[in-house]
């Protein structure tokens, strides 16, 4: 996957802005359509890992190579390594005995490895399986699907802890592919250079707010240790994906404008991120608003907005 920057020219109408939104659209969904109909040809698949760091637009692809798969008559179950984070309990007093430890829910600590373990050999032996979900909202497990699996079905495994060592060592079963998602190019507009670590910021705050009940501080606050362990337990294991797909989209500054300034405009000085809630500010000054309505509805970008 090439890494490049992609040059923004603001467009002159709101139905040239359209036309540019979904032209990008439609060029992500041909480059997401062309892994998941390779994907779906290979024999005997049973476990597909997609991953990439966070805020990459795993949810939208995992749901292209659902609808793919099922296409070429697999039955495809989607779980999502999310849903096996400890309860908040947990997760407090294993930070009170461990100070290294952070409750980023992005660290290999924070994921309950025995019960992946678990569900993971129930699901081959083709048992009935309960599966958890995690909700964000108030930070314990429930229970999620009920699967009863058959021989051949496919399980999609979505995750940024997917390339962490435990979990890789339990997906790699048999056939296992894995396809890495990612936002690999910069964006250049407005005289600004938005790097792909920038962008995932920017739209990991929209979506901390929009989605998960955190305010911006609190995102800020976490993102030095979701760099950290990304560059520890995801870059450095990239080379072991099959398949790449760069989710960079060139309208998206213009899109997530609107809401952060919503959110980032009422930090005063007295804020302890304030100095980054500006910085993101100023960035964003000559940029021209886009309007999220252009979308379609099954846009990767609705996962941040």
């Amino acid at each position: 996957m090439k890494n490049e920057t992609i040059k923004v020219t603001p467009c002159n109408t709101e139905a040239e802005w359209r036309a540019f939104v979904e032209r990008c659209d439609d060029d992500l969904e041909m480059r997401m359509d062309a892994v998941a109909r390779e994907v779906a040809k290979i024999e005997d698949l049973r476990f597909l890992g997609l991953t990439g760091p966070t805020c990459s637009g795993k949810t939208t692809a995992a749901r292209k190579l659902t609808e793919c798969l099922e296409e070429y008559g697999h039955r495809v179950h989607v779980i999502s390594i999310d849903d096996f984070y400890f309860d908040k309990d947990h997760l407090h007093a294993l930070a009170e005995e461990n100070p290294e430890v952070e409750i980023d829910y992005d660290s290999e600590a924070t994921i309950d490895i025995a019960l992946l373990r678990e569900k993971v050999e129930s699901l081959l032996s083709c048992k009935e399986t309960q599966l958890p979900r995690f909700d964000f909202q108030t930070g314990y497990r429930v229970d999620g699907e009920k699967i009863l699996p058959e021989k051949n079905d496919v399980f999609l495994f979505e995750g940024i802890q997917i390339l962490y060592p435990r979990v890789r060592e339990i997906l790699n079963r048999g056939v296992y592919k894995c396809i890495y998602i990612y936002p690999a190019s910069a964006i250049e507009q407005g005289g600004e250079l938005f790097d792909p670590n920038e962008i995932r910021l920017m739209r990991r705050l929209v979506r901390d707010s929009r989605y998960r009940n955190a305010k911006a501080d609190f995102t800020f606050y976490l993102w030095q240790s979701v760099r950290a362990n990304e560059d520890s337990n995801i870059f450095p294991y990239v080379h072991t994906c099959d398949y790449r797909i760069n989710s960079t989209m060139p309208y998206e500054i213009g899109m997530l404008k609107p809401y952060l300034e919503e959110l980032l405009d009422g930090f005063s000085e007295q804020d302890p991120f304030f100095s980054q809630a500006k910085a993101v500010l100023h960035q964003l000054r000559n940029i021209p608003p886009v309007c999220a309505s252009f979308i379609r509805e099954n846009s990767l970008y609705k996962e941040f907005i």
